[in-house]
């Protein structure tokens, strides 16, 4: 699975930059999914008052409220962008709002001035309403989706790779020389690959016999998820220790 952020600051055409985007995905024949960052303390989607909230009320962890046209799951609790991406399975998440992730970013600005205040490594595009003024700011390519959103597509094809595990980068092992987030702008720029990766290259393995199977980085993350929900009812389970399970057939 793979996932970039689009952020700048209100009304700099965040929404309307990825409405394009995912257009022009569904387009491609790529499954998307995204994620809205609501930047109001006190947001909910649940109505007090409601089942749904009665069942908040009584201690319920996650909510599913099913209905004939949709289906929304409610988690009363603020959660990481790597645990929300654990809930998706899609070839392409877009996230919107969200800057202080270890991912791919598109940066968009209505001026110069807030471009200089937010560019950093990790943002391999520039869009929203300063694209109608250059194509390009200090070697990043700035590209109006209004009039070009297959540009911008053709570019995310070709940078954004699969998440690797630390989107947070609340914890890095530095096993390949570096942190999380320069090692992602290694690989923005060509100069290192995501497989280089310790924990993409080793973070599961799955033997049958004597033969190993490959493991993606989406089947990886889904493993994880579900061990850590399996075992942690166990009062001696540390998240941070190794895991080996062997069935015998």
């Amino acid at each position: 699975m793979k996932a970039f952020s689009v952020f700048g600051v209100t009304q700099s055409g965040k929404t309307t930059t990825i409405e394009n985007i995912i257009a022009e995905l569904k387009e491609r024949g790529y499954s998307v999914g995204s994620v809205k960052n609501i930047h109001y303390e006190d947001f909910i989607l649940d109505v007090a008052g409601s089942n749904t909230w009665r069942h908040k009320q009584a201690g319920s962890e996650m909510i599913v409220a099913r209905g004939f046209k949709e289906t929304d799951i409610l988690i009363p609790r603020h959660l990481g962008i790597d645990k929300i991406l654990r809930y998706f399975d899609h070839d392409y998440v877009v996230i919107e709002g969200v800057a202080d992730t270890i991912l791919p970013k598109i940066l968009c600005a209505g001026s110069a001035e807030e471009i200089d205040e937010r560019l950093n490594d990790l943002v391999f595009a520039i869009s929203g309403r300063i694209s109608d003024q250059t194509s390009a700011y200090h070697g990043v390519p700035v590209i109006n989706t209004l009039s070009d959103a297959a540009k911008l597509v053709d570019l995310i094809e070709e940078k954004v790779t699969d998440i690797i595990p630390f989107v947070n980068g609340l914890e890095q092992c530095g096993a390949c020389g570096s942190n999380c987030k320069d090692f992602v702008a290694k690989v923005l720029k060509g100069e290192a690959a995501r497989e280089e990766c310790a924990f993409v290259k080793d973070r599961a393995t799955v033997v049958v016999g004597q033969r190993e199977i490959a493991v993606d980085s989406l089947l990886q993350a889904k493993l994880e998820a579900f061990l850590e929900v399996l075992f942690s009812k166990l009062n001696n389970y540390d998240l941070s220790e190794q895991i080996k399970i062997s069935i015998r057939k």
